[in-house]
């Protein structure tokens, strides 16, 4: 289920930010090494 939710929200995150992983990290409240981690989950990266 957060599957389903977080997948779409990284990538829309990613496009805002231009690709830009530290400002998408800030955006999210997340670690940016926790960040790439998800987007290779969901191979946005």
């Amino acid at each position: 289920m957060l599957s389903e939710v977080e997948a779409p929200l990284l990538e829309s995150v990613m496009n805002y930010v231009k690709g830009n992983q530290t400002k998408a990290s800030e955006l999210l409240g997340l670690n940016r090494g926790t960040l790439r981690k998800k987007l290779k989950q969901y191979d946005l990266l």
